[in-house]
């Protein structure tokens, strides 16, 4: 992955051999996790109007059948769900789309962002040596990524729907009954929907960084929390403690700052001349 040496650039620029720098942090932006959790939820608030019009109607219709006393299945009819499967996948296919042009807009931040830190720490300008395609190989397996995490929410989404909805009508419930049991269905979808929008977005800022840095020669970073109250207590421990990447740290599965589920911490990149 090394594409130059920071630690060579440093010295011919008068870096003197046994010292050290650390880069400045580059942390996650906070636009970007709100525009992905949009995306999802646009995707999500869709499907839930679809539902009220193309699953609702049908099943009242069922439910005063039954109270007629007339011909009653007691089980929903799956052509009630052609059209919100139809439309999820177009739904799925654009909120993929616009996440993934999160990714690249964010990729290119961070391309910006990297080159400064390396000014502001070292005195280098990386304009030519520094290419936004060094990332291109990532951008695709992330893509890839997120674009299976959104296929799992809708299909998940589309799952419970469906469970509920042959559950409500089996039992004969109201249709007040079953709409309130939707709205929870969709409340579940809506908190995955924000777990996965801020949790790949950290890691996506943590992969950006290992890259850049593993590129760089950078080899060793010290973990930095966002030192606040949400810390979790494990994480708080190991502020300030010195890694090598692909060395196991002291986090859950061993994994480096931002991957853990949920992480918020960063590693600020150590430069050894």
């Amino acid at each position: 992955m090394l594409r130059y040496s920071l630690s060579k650039l440093g010295r011919q620029a008068g870096r003197k051999n046994g010292t050290k720098a650390e880069l400045p942090v580059i942390e996650g932006r906070l636009g970007t996790e709100k525009a992905y959790y949009a995306a999802l939820r646009s995707m999500l608030a869709q499907m839930a109007t679809e539902t009220r019009e193309s699953v609702i109607p049908p099943y009242e219709a069922e439910l005063t059948a039954k109270r007629a006393q007339r011909a009653y299945t007691g089980d929903a009819d799956q052509s009630w769900f052609s059209r919100i499967k139809a439309l999820t996948v177009a739904l799925q296919r654009v909120a993929s789309d616009t996440v993934n042009r999160l990714l690249t807009l964010e990729a290119q931040r961070h391309t910006e962002q990297f080159m400064a830190t390396a000014k502001k720490a070292i005195g280098i300008d990386l304009r030519s040596v520094v290419q936004q395609e060094d990332l291109a190989e990532y951008l695709v397996e992330a893509a890839g990524r997120n674009t299976s995490l959104l296929t799992g929410l809708a299909d998940d989404t589309i799952k419970r729907i469906e469970q509920t909805v042959y559950n409500n009508s089996i039992a004969g419930n109201s249709v007040t009954t079953l709409r309130k049991a939707l709205q929870e269905d969709f409340g579940i979808s809506d908190r995955r929907a924000k777990l996965i929008a801020r949790d790949q977005t950290a890691k996506l800022n943590s992969d950006l960084n290992r890259r850049r840095q593993e590129q760089a020669g950078v080899t060793t970073y010290s973990w930095l929390t966002s030192r606040d109250e949400r810390v979790r207590e494990r994480h708080r421990k190991l502020e300030g403690k010195v890694y090598k990447w692909g060395e196991a740290t002291g986090a859950e599965g061993g994994l480096p700052p931002g991957q853990p589920i949920n992480c918020r911490c960063v590693a600020r990149g150590i430069v050894e001349f």
